[in-house]
């Protein structure tokens, strides 16, 4: 995953959640069971992404 992708997956999953809780679908203690479960792979996306070469978009000539 391109470090750029990072924070926009992040606020887009975030307001995924907070979208799915304003229209009723989850509650708050739906909401904290689900972060306290799913944490973890914030951390790991975020190490994955660190460890992962970044590809140059530019061709040498």
């Amino acid at each position: 995953m391109n470090r750029n992708a990072i924070w926009p997956v992040i606020l887009i999953v975030l307001g995924v959640v907070l979208l799915a809780h304003n229209l009723g679908l989850i509650h708050f203690a739906q909401l904290r069971a689900i972060i306290a479960v799913w944490w973890p792979l914030v951390l790991i996306i975020v190490g994955v992404a660190a460890l992962v070469p970044k590809k140059d978009s530019r061709k040498d000539e």
